[in-house]
């Protein structure tokens, strides 16, 4: 470990569908994380099959959140780069509590993201 400040949490959503060129729309809302300061960042991406994560492009950006899912927008130039329906999307979130505080329980995944423990937020 070293002495660099780490997330304290981070929110993975699934590709719901793309309903347009430049468009996704992910599992993740409001209900879901925290948007009192921005909005989620997407950080990494992984396929249907893959347990570890990869880059993602830099145009992808959360423009907007409902109640129950997140608009995940890219440049439509980036049609290769897109993401597919199924595919996970790590957000990163600016503000841990306001996040907690939606969920009773939490997964405790090491850094292969295997879950090893649980936690209570009881927020």
């Amino acid at each position: 470990c070293d002495d660099t400040l780490q997330p304290a949490l981070e929110v993975w959503t699934c590709v719901q569908s793309r309903p347009e060129p430049g468009l996704a729309i992910l599992t993740a809302g409001r209900r879901d994380v925290s948007y009192d300061l921005e909005m989620p960042i997407p950080f990494a991406r992984a396929g249907l099959h893959e347990r570890a994560p990869r880059g993602i492009p830099s145009s992808w950006k959360i423009t907007g959140l409902n109640d129950q899912h997140a608009y995940l927008r890219w440049d439509p130039e980036e049609e290769a780069l897109a993401p597919t329906v199924g595919e996970r999307v790590g957000l990163g979130i600016s503000h841990p509590c306001t996040t907690f505080d939606k969920w009773p329980w939490m997964p405790v995944v090491d850094d292969s993201y295997r879950v090893v423990d649980a936690i209570l937020t009881r927020f």
